[in-house]
């Protein structure tokens, strides 16, 4: 599946369990073979989930380098599409990721409404001549807003240099943001654990929380603008409300043979 170029290769183990381990992984997300930017798994809720709400599934994320991820927006949003085409009654799915639960909702067809629930504002990082605003929304960014975007040279050198920096023991996600006007920013992202991808949901949540909260838009609603289309973001109560499309690509089936 994909949304908005961010492709996913997603195992459903609520009908087939079959052990994957990082090697695995690592064979299946090269783009040689079939590909993603990450690769995810479908489970069935923890029966001993202390939760109130009900979870429909939970959603385990791994990178393409078999790095664990806790959420990932664009992900979440094609799980949702594939649950609500599964249960076309259902009003709402509720996800369950490392980074948090995840409540989503069908707009229409093409459209899912995803409440990627409060970010976690971080201290500032100084890199060289640039100002690195960092959050938390479920994984880490760390945002640099310019004032014309970052060329291809710096972009590739600052990217792995950002994901890496000793302030990120985890790493981090980097993103290079562009405000247009009050209602558009332009958005190019290095992930972690990745490199340069062509969207990052949680990215856009993380570009627009910071704008907004720090005022850079006079705005609570903004477009966040990628290679490949456009998110909808909305900063609500200290909420983030994520909303955009998500597309199949195909089903199949992986031979055991693949892997000896």
């Amino acid at each position: 599946m994909s949304a908005l170029g961010n492709d996913f290769v997603i195992f459903d183990y609520r009908q087939q369990y079959f052990s994957l381990n990082s090697k695995q992984i690592l064979e299946i997300s090269n783009r040689k073979n079939i590909g993603c930017d990450q690769l995810i798994i479908i489970k069935k809720p923890n029966q001993n989930n202390s939760q109130e709400i009900e979870i429909d599934v939970e959603m385990e994320i791994f990178n393409c380098d078999g790095s664990i991820s806790p959420t990932c927006g664009n992900a979440t949003r094609c799980v949702a599409g594939y649950l609500f085409e599964e249960n076309p009654h259902k009003k709402i799915i509720v996800i369950q990721t490392l980074g948090g639960i995840l409540n989503c909702q069908k707009i229409n067809e093409n459209l899912i409404s995803v409440n990627m629930g409060k970010a976690k504002f971080l201290d500032n990082l100084n890199f060289d001549k640039y100002i690195f605003n960092c959050v938390d929304v479920g994984n880490p960014h760390a945002v640099c807003f310019v004032d014309k975007m970052i060329d291809n040279k710096d972009f590739l050198s600052l990217g792995p240099q950002i994901e890496n920096h000793q302030q990120f023991p985890n790493k981090t996600n980097v993103e290079f943001a562009q405000i247009i006007n009050d209602q558009l920013i332009a958005v190019r992202v290095w992930e972690r654990g990745v490199g340069e991808t062509m969207a990052c949901g949680s990215g856009a949540c993380g570009v627009a929380a910071l704008a907004i909260k720090n005022k850079f838009v006079n705005s609570s609603k903004v477009l966040v603008e990628f290679t490949q289309g456009r998110l909808q973001i909305e900063y609500i109560n200290d909420e983030i409300i994520m909303i955009g499309d998500y597309q199949k690509i195909f089903y199949g089936k992986i031979d055991e043979d693949f892997f000896s």
